[in-house]
């Protein structure tokens, strides 16, 4: 582990903490970074957000960073203060997300992705070309291809841009395609095709591209071969998703699924499984439940509590009490791309996970190896079943699960190959992800 995952590894910021120990900083950076963010990344408290703050984090312990971001709830304006003790600089525009909306739609019989439109801000345009004119940059890092509109200035022409995909969005719009009905379908399709050609537009134009997992890397080499293309994994607090030596303390056979629930893959995984699986659960174990823990339920997520043994709590503060409840965590997902932070959470906890096979695509072996997977709600209930009656069964998954998860997904890794390739944007070997860790622990 280099140096500066040394310094992050007991630093790195999970949900929940009250206290964030700032990273030192040198006292001569070596750098000056503009990094552009579609969300104000605090509190780090979903995938996106979880990602870019601790990005921000390493950054800035080596290298000066201004950061320049947009703001869709407008709490999210109180959180410059937080975020300066990071940055040299916070800029945060604010974009009204039904406005953004009608912006969009101009666009709908145009080229144009919806989403470039949607991310637009004068503000924030304004703002980044200021600070292109006046100060002197060595790197800029998008975080979102969205946020490459803001760089297509003439200023930034001689600056190497590192872009952050995450996921392939495109991909993901293809995906919504197959669930939601006419028109829809058709718009979404269309944002499909036009997004990916963005995401070419950008890629071919980036120094470099990360990704999270090595199947969007190869969706992105699909769609621009020329792309020198980087996974950067997302991490796992291990200490802060540390069950202690009590593990689960539930009574009740209870199933829990964590996540923000106004986000559409995430809504079509729990009605899924409350209206298609649990009842196969209920059947054998009437006792069990489904706990469904996570902000802005929507509509269709908040009906599920009309169905015997559903739970939807709404946002909460920290959900390490209701994994402690949890003797089983489901990823039901028909919709997935990237790494799903609520599976390594859950298994950091020690709480066996059952998905479908769809996750299997951005995981480790190893790491696969100790999650059930089914696809048909049949599949899924057995699966579910026979860890609720088989205890030891779940203890293994778990505690083995937790070992392979703090060794396969350790932020300071991450953070180091993340510097490595900032400061050699258009190198071709980084730091090592280290697959096959898990094994080490294992022996």
């Amino acid at each position: 582990m280099g140096a500066v995952a040394q310094r992050l590894e007991r630093l790195v910021y999970s949900p929940g903490r009250s206290q964030v120990q700032i990273l030192p900083r040198i006292p001569n950076p070596t750098m000056r970074i503009l990094y552009l963010c579609h969300r104000v990344p605090y509190p780090p408290n979903k995938g996106d957000k979880i990602r870019a703050f601790n990005q921000l984090r390493a950054m800035s312990a080596r290298h000066t960073v201004d950061l320049f971001t947009l703001a869709d709830q407008p709490e999210d304006l109180n959180h410059e203060a937080a975020l300066r003790k990071y940055c040299d600089t916070v800029t945060i525009a604010r974009v009204v997300p039904a406005l953004a909306r009608l912006r969009a739609l101009r666009y709908l019989l145009t080229a144009e992705p919806l989403t470039v439109p949607y991310f637009f801000s004068a503000k924030l345009r304004r703002e980044v070309r200021k600070a292109l004119s006046t100060r002197s940059y060595d790197r800029i890092y998008v975080y979102c291809s969205a946020m490459a509109q803001y760089v297509e200035v003439p200023e930034a022409r001689q600056i190497p841009v590192v872009v952050d995909l995450v996921d392939v969005d495109s991909d993901k719009w293809r995906q919504y395609a197959a669930y939601v009905p006419f028109p829809y379908s058709s718009v979404y399709r269309r944002e499909a095709n036009s997004l990916r050609e963005y995401e070419r537009f950008v890629c071919e134009r980036a120094s470099s591209v990360a990704v999270t997992t090595e199947r969007e890397a190869r969706l992105v080499r699909a769609i621009c071969p020329a792309a020198l293309v980087h996974v950067i994994p997302n991490g796992v607090d291990r200490d802060y998703f540390n069950p202690g030596p009590a593990g689960n303390t539930g009574v009740v056979p209870t199933i829990s699924f964590t996540g923000d629930m106004s986000y559409f893959p995430n809504e079509q995984a729990v009605v899924f499984f409350a209206r298609q699986v649990l009842p196969l659960i209920r059947h054998s174990i009437s006792e069990a439940r489904f706990l469904i823990v996570g902000r802005k339920p929507t509509p269709n997520v908040q009906r599920l509590q009309a169905i015997g043994g559903v739970k939807v709590t709404g946002f909460v503060p920290d959900v390490r009490p209701y994994l402690a409840q949890s003797q089983v965590s489901v990823a039901p997902f028909a919709i997935a791309a990237g790494i799903q932070n609520k599976i390594l959470e859950a298994m950091a906890y020690g709480v066996p996970v059952v998905a479908t096979s769809r996750i299997a695509q951005s995981l480790p072996a190893s790491v696969a190896e100790m999650i059930e997977f089914g696809d048909t709600p049949q599949e899924l209930a057995s699966k579910v079943v026979g860890l609720l009656r088989n205890p030891e069964r779940r203890r293994h998954l778990g505690w083995e699960g937790r070992k392979r998860v703090a060794a396969e997904y350790d932020w300071g890794n991450s953070l180091d190959r993340l510097l490595a390739l900032l400061e050699n944007p258009d190198c071709s070997n980084l730091p090592p992800i280290e697959p096959g860790m898990a094994s080490k622990v294992r022996a």
